[in-house]
């Protein structure tokens, strides 16, 4: 039931809420009986004695009636001695306005009575708890989200609509979620960065405003609240307070009243801003960490009346699973996960073709609003480069060198290699802050460009900082902040400069000590490193042998992490140096093991976070590491832990483990054709988890020896059949997903008997 269409009662109810926020915040006090009849609120303080009567309809003889009870009432109330110096107020309150007749009405109880009764709707008195058009005007001035673009840009005013993903209730347009929210449905938004989290809700404000004033104020007003800006708070009323502040709005007690009430719907953006991304102690003490840092938070959604609606948003890779998010947060279950994809493909031409811009996106670009909107803005579709015969990390590695190579043009006396090595330093310093993607203040990107240029910045080179490629302005720092427009971007520029300091491993540079962060860095990241590792000739006994340093000084951190799976791209390095080595207290967003890695058995992860561990390229009797009391949110391509593992994970907890007919062997024992099931088996270890493809070789393990004879003409069928391809360019023939059949291949192995090859 909505508020459009709601009975007598339940306005009733709605309405004395209202008042009992006003006048009495503890809830002692609401109805009475007074002579036999009912009457709607009475609410007596030290100084006032207020009465209400409440009514959905307009007729004059309802008006009259409710009238003379409030006068009767108030007149017995002011007899009694301790009411004798207290104002007396009636309130007649009505759902719409009250007809010109209803007033007149009950200004002449009014005057019978010597006593003050007044007829109101049930918005104005909203506006004595707060006013909400005076709120909604303070915070429509205020910025949603962190990021502008870092100079000056053709004005780009364009919009998609926005679509949220629901877990069963399908896709979801803001219209129909605002009219959940307004029924009291609470929802978890989740998404990856750049994917337009806080556009998305920006876009829920703005229908909700625009309801709210077309209903006349009858349904609950949204209030957006950035909680990056509410990091060290202890209770819901310092979060309101600091909302209040930071908007403008000077009411801050009306809008604690207006939550406390219901009479307010919460956007609360950027959950994952406030939870710390380093700790101390093992990982078993991280779940507590992040749930004492969303203490005020929970408190909010925990107190909020339970048929107001809430929506929560942020990136969910912080959290081990969706249930320890939901718990964080103050959620019953995850239940009500809603989330926010990339574009599609057909959104990404709407969006383009609304710009003015022909272009089609190439495979290995993430079709994200944040990195569209910034190529957009910046006219640089020229530098992307659209062959789809590359690797991920190689059109990246381009890319990040053409828009270096393009700002460089606009220097006369600065080279791209610099600009490069300069965004570069910026990545590995953004990390120390708490996130790959920043933000940056103007202090680390002037450390940035002394640790490359050995010099400090003159007015040029200030320049070139405040307009480095790549990076957007951010109001999540000071003002002059800057973020990278994607993570990948970042993740980029990290692998490139984590390549230089493999191949000079000296003390000054910043990956000489003992990082300040946690979480390593991703595939992509990792594959670009080893990249610029290869063109420069290096070797994998080369970079073995700096992370032999790093371990024999006693780094067990992340950067020793990111070195040793740098050395496993690279190939198995050929010496005889059999160290081990240790990796304590780091988190990884995924970790994939494969029978080729060599190394793999002398690396002893202890007290370690890991979302994903996947294992479903690995075989008996291969090296595998061994895992100490870490933290594993999901083991990826086994229904428990396999027998000839068991001694590998010691003292781990596991939250989840794959379906057993989502592991390569479930799958191999469905009725389907032998063909069909080694398709899905590939489908698997291509699409389920996030990467820049897959080896040929790895794409048999796990499969009898008749199952890897097929592998090779299955591979040519789907090719044939656009589900993945197959690229040539690097030492290595690697088989990556199509752009846009992800959603398709995740369905094809949840319902295998629908699946089937075209070109067979």
């Amino acid at each position: 039931m909505t508020t459009f269409d709601e009975s007598g009662h339940d306005f009733e109810l709605r309405a004395l809420e209202v008042a009992g926020a006003i006048h009495d915040p503890h809830g002692l006090q609401g109805a009475i009986m007074h002579k036999g009849r009912e009457r709607d609120g009475v609410f007596i303080t030290e100084e006032s004695v207020h009465a209400y009567e409440f009514t959905i309809e307009p007729k004059k003889a309802k008006a009259q009636k409710d009238a003379e009870k409030l006068r009767e009432l108030l007149t017995d109330l002011g007899r009694k001695p301790e009411n004798s110096y207290k104002s007396l107020t009636g309130w007649f309150v009505t759902r719409d306005e009250p007809t010109a007749e209803q007033r007149s009405a009950v200004v002449e109880e009014s005057r019978k009575g010597n006593v003050a009764i007044h007829a109101i709707s049930v918005s104005t008195l909203q506006r004595r708890l707060c006013d909400s058009e005076g709120y909604l005007r303070c915070r429509d001035d205020a910025p949603f989200g962190s990021i502008s673009y870092s100079r000056p840009t053709k004005k780009v005013d364009v919009k998609v609509p926005v679509f949220f993903s629901g877990r069963d209730s399908g896709q979801l347009a803001t219209t129909e979620l605002s009219k959940m929210l307004i029924d009291g449905y609470r929802a978890l938004v989740i998404g990856e960065f750049g994917v337009g989290k806080s556009h998305a809700l920006r876009e829920l404000y703005y229908e909700l405003r625009k309801l709210h004033f077309k209903k006349k104020k009858l349904t609950p007003f949204p209030v957006h609240i950035n909680l990056r800006d509410c990091a060290g708070l202890k209770t819901p009323a310092e979060i309101l307070r600091r909302h209040s502040e930071e908007i403008g709005f000077g009411s801050d007690r009306s809008l604690i009243s207006a939550w406390r009430s219901g009479a307010c719907i919460l956007l609360l953006d950027g959950f994952d801003e406030i939870v710390p991304t380093r700790w101390l102690g093992s990982a078993a003490d991280l779940k507590e960490v992040r749930r004492a840092a969303l203490a005020p938070v929970r408190r909010l959604v925990e107190e909020t009346p339970s048929d107001t609606g809430i929506v929560a948003c942020g990136r969910s890779h912080y959290f081990s699973s969706h249930s320890e998010m939901a718990e964080s947060l103050g959620f019953e279950s995850p239940e009500n996960l809603v989330s926010i994809q990339d574009f599609t493909e057909g959104q990404v031409e709407e969006y383009l073709a609304s710009a003015g811009v022909s272009w089609k996106v190439p495979e290995w670009l993430p079709a994200r609003p944040l990195l569209i909107g910034y190529l957009v803005a910046m006219q640089a579709f020229s530098e992307v480069n659209t062959d789809t015969e590359t690797t991920q990390a190689t059109a990246w590695r381009r890319f990040f060198d053409a828009i270096c190579e393009r700002e460089a043009r606009m220097f006369s006396a600065v080279r791209p290699e610099v600009i490069k090595a300069i965004v570069s330093r910026v990545a590995t310093l953004a990390r120390s802050q708490g996130d790959e993607t920043g933000p940056v203040g103007m202090d680390l990107m002037r450390t940035a460009f002394i640790n490359i240029n050995n010099r400090q910045p003159d007015e040029e080179g200030l320049q070139l900082l405040l307009r480095l490629p790549g990076l957007a302005i951010s109001t999540a720092g000071d003002e002059e902040s800057r973020i990278f427009i994607d993570r990948n971007l970042a993740d980029t520029a990290y692998g490139e400069d984590l390549a230089s300091y493999i191949t000079a491993p000296y003390d000054e540079h910043p990956l000489s000590g003992v990082a300040s962060w946690v979480a390593t860095a991703g595939d992509l990241g990792i594959e670009a490193a080893a990249s610029a590792l290869q063109e420069q000739g290096a070797t994998a006994r080369a970079a073995l042998a700096v992370a032999s340093r790093r371990q024999n000084q006693g780094q067990y951190d992340s950067v020793l992490a990111d070195m040793l799976r740098v050395v496993s791209t690279l190939g198995p390095p050929e010496d005889g140096n059999r160290n081990t080595f240790i990796v304590e207290g780091v988190i990884f967003d995924a970790l994939t093991l494969s029978n080729y890695d060599a190394l793999a058995g002398r690396i002893n992860y202890q007290d370690c976070v890991i979302q994903t561990l996947d294992i479903s390229m690995t075989e008996e009797g291969q090296p595998f590491p061994y895992f100490q009391r870490c933290l594993i949110g999901f083991l990826d391509g086994a229904s428990k832990i396999p027998t000839w593992l068991e001694g590998n994970f010691i003292d781990c907890d596991i939250e989840r483990f794959s379906q057993q007919s989502q592991t390569t062997a479930g799958i191999m024992q469905l009725s389907l054709d032998p063909h069909t099931k080694v398709a899905l088996t590939i489908l698997k270890k291509i699409y389920s988890q996030r990467g820049s493809g897959r080896k040929e070789n790895a794409l048999s393990r796990g499969l009898d020896q008749a199952s890897r004879n097929l592998v090779a003409s299955v591979l040519a069928s789907l090719v044939s059949d656009g589900w993945v391809y197959r690229n040539t360019s690097g030492k290595t023939t690697l088989y990556l997903p199509v752009k846009g059949r992800r959603p398709a291949a995740l369905r094809a192995l949840e319902k295998p008997g629908e699946f089937y090859l075209k070109s067979r």
